[in-house]
């Protein structure tokens, strides 16, 4: 019980302990953080907005992915919105988010709705909830979202990325 309230505390100990990502070589394999990883961490924890710039195959995204899953399973009621340039990578970040749920000790596991596990979201017994969507201008529009997560925008249209905005801000 003290481990369980200590993880849902601190996102960086949750990680550090009980996150197993898919490494390319080693398999299956807990997520060891690197400094510039736990401080994307520390940032998406104490601040509303975050834009981050990182190269490509930095881990931004298994970062990402790892704090959205501690948000959703430690908070209940709360919806994150995962927005991404194509189905592809939206489906992707499910995907990894799937993969670390199932690693997980079952004391930290909290229970799936059973319409709650699809391609593209996660719904637990805590009312939370992970969807993912492609970047479009009408994606998320009419949602409530406590967390939106826009990746690989950088590679949307402009016209798009305006709509986009202009859809998803009253949210």
């Amino acid at each position: 019980k003290a481990e369980f309230k200590k993880c849902a505390r601190d996102p960086l100990h949750f990680i550090d302990n009980y996150v197993s990502v898919r490494h390319p070589v080693k398999g299956q394999t807990l997520f060891k953080l690197y400094g510039y990883q736990r401080k994307l961490v520390k940032a998406y924890h104490t601040n509303k907005e975050v834009i981050t710039l990182f190269p490509r195959q930095s881990g931004k995204s298994e970062t990402s992915c790892a704090y959205l899953f501690w948000f959703s399973i430690f908070n209940e009621d709360k919806t994150v919105l995962i927005t991404s340039n194509k189905h592809k990578n939206a489906r992707e970040m499910i995907s990894r988010i799937k993969y670390m749920y199932e690693h997980l000790p079952d004391f930290l596991k909290p229970g799936v709705t059973d319409d709650g596990w699809n391609a593209l979201s996660l719904m637990f017994e805590t009312g939370s909830r992970i969807i993912s969507d492609a970047t479009s201008e009408s994606t998320g529009r009419g949602g409530s979202f406590s967390i939106l997560y826009a990746d690989e925008t950088a590679f949307v249209r402009p016209a798009i990325q305006e709509e986009f905005w202009a859809s998803i801000s009253p949210t």
